[in-house]
């Protein structure tokens, strides 16, 4: 019983970060993105259910991001409630390749989301 105490409140406080960092403009959670476009090689713009949009800036030679290709996000948490942010991998499917991106940085977008082969 004393051993599941701390443990009890250490999941409470990591429970909570999540909820508190998704009300930030920039904070889209992974779990959250529903939609996608890139509007130009090494930019993605994701958006949630909730129509919160963030333009993602790529590491340079980034492809792959057509209308019919695949996309996740994955980081080093490996948690799907973590926020997207820079470090973060984005994994694509383009014509059967498998395409790794790093996320540079990421903005609050409050534009309109383009078709989903805009830049190709």
């Amino acid at each position: 019983m004393r051993k599941l105490i701390p443990v009890l409140l250490c999941l409470a406080v990591l429970g909570a970060v999540p909820a508190a960092a998704a009300d930030s403009a920039m904070c889209l959670r992974r779990v959250d993105v529903r939609e996608w476009a890139s509007p130009g090689p090494n930019t993605l713009i994701v958006q949630a259910e909730t129509d919160r949009k963030v333009l993602l800036t790529l590491t340079q030679g980034c492809s792959g991001f057509g209308a019919y290709d695949g996309l996740s996000i994955s980081g080093p948490t490996e948690s799907r409630m973590s926020c997207i942010s820079p470090g973060d991998t984005v994994h694509t499917t383009y014509a059967g390749e498998r395409g790794r991106c790093r996320v540079v940085s990421v903005m609050p977008y409050s534009g309109k989301l383009p078709p989903r082969d805009s830049h190709m």
